[in-house]
């Protein structure tokens, strides 16, 4: 008999946003299509891939994974939601950055999970990623790396909503496309 190994996957954690919050991130990219950006070559996300990354840990065996959801059990105590706000709508990791995101205020409550979820990955055997934690959604990536500059307008309001569980995917890139599969939730 021929047992076939599982292959390593790239995974991430993540929160996916509500459908209503995922409702209001596509007008946001529409507002972005017609106005300030029409001019400009964007690969929009899709709009089925939205999600925030608490932790990309990259390349992992089927035993760390499984040891990570162990993990995340224990982590997962109380029954609540996470509350989010949109605040504006930038490049990432800084003005002259190629990717398109709508930036998350990083709320105490946000910075706590991030930590525990990092220390996690730290108990794997996976290292800490050292840089500031900058929550975001990805919009899209310019395609044209020597675009002219963009000035963002303000939101009208801050976008609040909640999340209700923390995600774990994998990223698969194939024929020039990365796709998002869902692995496995924990209700928070």
């Amino acid at each position: 008999m021929i047992i076939k190994k599982e292959k390593m996957a790239r995974i991430f954690i993540a929160l996916t946003p509500v459908k209503e919050l995922n409702d209001k991130i596509i007008e946001i990219k529409k507002d972005l299509k017609t106005g300030v950006l029409k001019d400009h070559s964007v690969s929009w996300q899709n709009n089925n891939n939205h999600h925030i990354t608490l932790a990309f840990i990259g390349i992992m065996e089927p035993e760390q994974i499984e040891e990570m959801y162990i993990n995340l059990e224990k982590i997962i105590t109380a029954k609540s939601k996470i509350p989010l706000e949109i605040t504006s709508i930038s490049l990432f990791p800084n003005d002259k950055g190629q990717v398109l995101v709508a930036n998350i205020k990083p709320t105490p409550q946000l910075k706590k999970i991030h930590l525990k979820i990092e220390k996690i990955i730290n108990i794997i055997g996976f290292e800490s990623h050292l840089k500031t934690y900058h929550p975001h959604i990805t919009l899209g990536r310019f395609k044209d790396k020597d675009r002219a500059h963009v000035e963002f307008l303000e939101l009208k309001e801050i976008i609040k909503s909640s999340v209700f569980n923390i995600d774990v995917y994998k990223s698969e890139f194939e024929s020039g496309k990365t796709t998002y599969n869902l692995l496995k939730t924990f209700n928070v």
